[in-house]
């Protein structure tokens, strides 16, 4: 493993490497976005991972869940996906929990976590991942995804504002990320979750230009993006 992060430590150095090689990140839901992250992490370097999710895969889940196979119908995301990402690097830490996130179960499952990465697909499990992040003091990465369209975003880093208090209206997001109902294609997922990653990536090297309270607004078939600043004061 060492040889195939030899062209990263030329990039990144190795301070950042290492940085990467000891963070543990928690993923919370292991659908369309977690698997591109999940597999985007293991390959930068991330050996710690946490995956949350309480569904089994379904045949609708395989165009845009990269993971998955339809020899894997029925049986639990986290444990497929652990089985799966293993096999590209044994050396890995990986921890599973088949459950819904709420913000009591987080605080005891996502303490240990020194980022997580919401890419869930509903604004109940979401609020939850803010609420335990607020409590934590530990950064969230957000990701949303509908149709063509796609918002990134990180909060609670380094005691900035929490997701839920900066958005307290559903309204103002993407609207129905129900993936099955909207539609969204896989380029749109894996695009999305590619951004999370390099947030986390961002976070874990200590750079400068993270999308801290900043929320990443783009359209992958106009290629139109703009980033908002929501510059909430303390």
């Amino acid at each position: 493993m060492s040889s195939f992060f030899e062209v990263h430590h030329k990039l990144i150095g190795e301070d950042s490497q290492a940085n990467i090689s000891s963070s543990h990140i928690a993923i919370v839901g292991i659908g369309g976005l977690g698997c591109s992250v999940a597999m985007g992490l293991v390959r930068l370097g991330v050996k710690n991972l946490t995956l949350v999710d309480h569904d089994k895969i379904e045949d609708s889940n395989i165009p845009r869940q990269v993971l998955f196979g339809h020899g894997d119908v029925g049986f639990p995301k986290v444990d497929v996906a652990k089985q799966r990402l293993l096999q590209i690097f044994e050396d890995l830490n990986i921890v599973t929990l088949k459950e819904s996130i709420s913000a009591k179960n987080g605080l005891d499952h996502l303490n240990q976590a020194d980022i997580i990465i919401d890419c869930t697909d509903n604004h109940i499990a979401r609020y939850a991942i803010s609420r335990c992040c607020e409590k934590l003091n530990t950064p969230m990465v957000y990701g949303g995804v509908e149709a063509f369209n796609g918002q990134v975003g990180v909060f609670c880093l380094k005691n900035s504002k929490p997701f839920h208090v900066l958005f307290p209206k559903i309204e103002a997001l993407v609207g129905n990320e129900q993936c099955n109902a909207s539609g969204v294609l896989p380029f749109v997922v894996q695009t999305v979750g590619n951004l999370q990653v390099i947030e986390a990536y961002k976070i874990m090297s200590n750079e400068n230009n993270i999308l801290n309270n900043k929320l990443l607004c783009l359209n992958v078939l106009t290629g139109k993006q703009r980033i908002i600043d929501l510059d909430i004061k303390k």
